[in-house]
């Protein structure tokens, strides 16, 4: 999760993305976070990520917090 704010998605070496996730086009800021974070199979259709989402707001935003602040 460092330096993931800022970047493209599908774009960190050592990790194979679904090409869904690498064609999406997304760099990823709080709004992008913030959808995929709520419905990461709907954000991005066809991504491989076993990731069901998080149902609380409040999980969301405490999570693009922490990821903003390992992204500095």
């Amino acid at each position: 999760l460092y330096s993931v704010v800022g970047s493209d998605a599908g774009t960190v070496d050592g990790f194979k993305y679904s090409k869904a996730m690498r064609e999406s086009g997304i760099v990823w800021n709080e709004d992008t976070l913030r959808a995929f974070l709520a419905k990461p199979k709907k954000f991005v259709p066809g991504n491989k990520m076993p990731f069901s989402g998080l149902k609380k707001s409040e999980q969301i935003e405490n999570v693009i917090t922490y990821m903003i602040e390992k992204s500095k």
